[in-house]
């Protein structure tokens, strides 16, 4: 499932998506798989995108998005 929150803060951030990647120190196209729902970004990659995005983790990921295996 895509992660439009996450999109929307890339977008509100001013930020490209390459410069969040290279500021995180992500392989090229992984935020862009994050967003598609392609791979999940672990905890400590929330954390980080939500501080370099200036958002809550709660508000880019939040709870209803959480899958349950």
């Amino acid at each position: 499932m895509a992660n439009t929150n996450l999109k929307i803060a890339v977008i509100q951030s001013g930020l490209r998506g390459y410069e969040v990647e290279r500021v995180l120190n992500f392989w090229p196209g992984k935020l862009s798989k994050m967003i598609a729902g392609i791979i999940a970004p672990t905890n400590g990659e929330e954390i980080a995108l939500a501080g370099v995005l200036d958002k809550k983790v709660c508000d880019i990921f939040p709870p209803e998005q959480v899958e349950v295996d």
